[in-house]
């Protein structure tokens, strides 16, 4: 039998909020086995772009990625936030590791054409080398960034990041994929924390995104999801940091 991996993309929002982040890693290490997590940070890009003085350019959510935009989202999400949060899990006694795919060559990508700039869409995840970092104890928390093996580093989008890897690493471990942001799940009404969907269904997502219910860039959180589960990852759940590692809160993707 495979073993448990969990592997958890957590929000810009819960990362930036201080409280919401020690709710984040306590619950992180009271999660059993072994765990990946990959982590955004967009408001706090947006703020130092602006101090900078770098204009910062969005399309449906994400950014466009010039070289001065690359530089200063490596600087945010590689440098402080990544760093800060390796900290917070080291404090934790859970021993983690500051990555980018640029290292060891773990995830490989090519620039996409969406009129994105330096965004990248993974090609490759080198399940080997990063399994053998999971074996040994290991956390990885990475920031998005990926290579494309000819130098350059490219940021890449988050959900689909988590997404790839869970997938990539689903042939060795069983992997339980989670999504934590702010909210307690997929709510049927955004305006009510408690209207959670307990399990999305495919009908019922399409008929929600059909009705707007469901739209703008969680859209793109969902359809990441679904694939996961497409491509043999065991479980996806959309959460909050109060549930995190709870089975029977928030929404489990079916």
């Amino acid at each position: 039998m495979a073993e448990k991996l969990t592997i958890i993309k957590v929000s810009g929002k819960v990362i930036e909020n201080p409280d919401a982040l020690k709710v984040f890693v306590k619950a992180l290490g009271q999660i059993k086995g072994k765990k990946l997590l990959i982590h955004s940070a967009a408001a706090l890009g947006k703020t130092v772009a602006s101090k900078l003085g770098i204009t910062y350019k969005e399309i449906n959510g994400r950014p466009v990625v010039d070289n001065d935009t690359l530089t200063m989202l490596s600087m945010v999400y590689g440098g402080l936030i990544n760093k800060q949060l390796v900290a917070l899990l080291q404090g934790r006694k859970i021993n983690a590791l500051g990555l980018t795919g640029a290292d060891m060559g773990l995830i490989t990508a090519s620039q996409t054409d969406e009129g994105l700039g330096l965004t990248g869409g993974i090609k490759q995840v080198d399940t080997k080398a990063l399994s053998a970092l999971i074996d040994s104890g290991t956390v990885p928390v990475f920031a998005p960034f990926v290579h494309d093996g000819k130098s350059n580093i490219l940021f890449t989008e988050t959900d689909a990041m988590a997404a790839t890897v869970a997938m990539s690493l689903a042939l060795r471990y069983d992997v339980d994929l989670i999504y934590c942001f702010e909210r307690n799940g997929v709510l049927l009404n955004v305006q009510d924390p408690d209207s959670v969907v307990p399990v999305l269904r495919r009908t019922q997502y399409k008929r929600l995104r059909d009705m707007a219910i469901i739209n703008d860039w969680f859209v793109n959180k969902l359809d990441n999801a679904f694939s996961a589960i497409d491509h043999g990852v065991k479980s996806v759940t959309i959460t909050c940091p109060q549930s995190l590692g709870d089975p029977k809160a928030g929404t489990r993707i079916g």
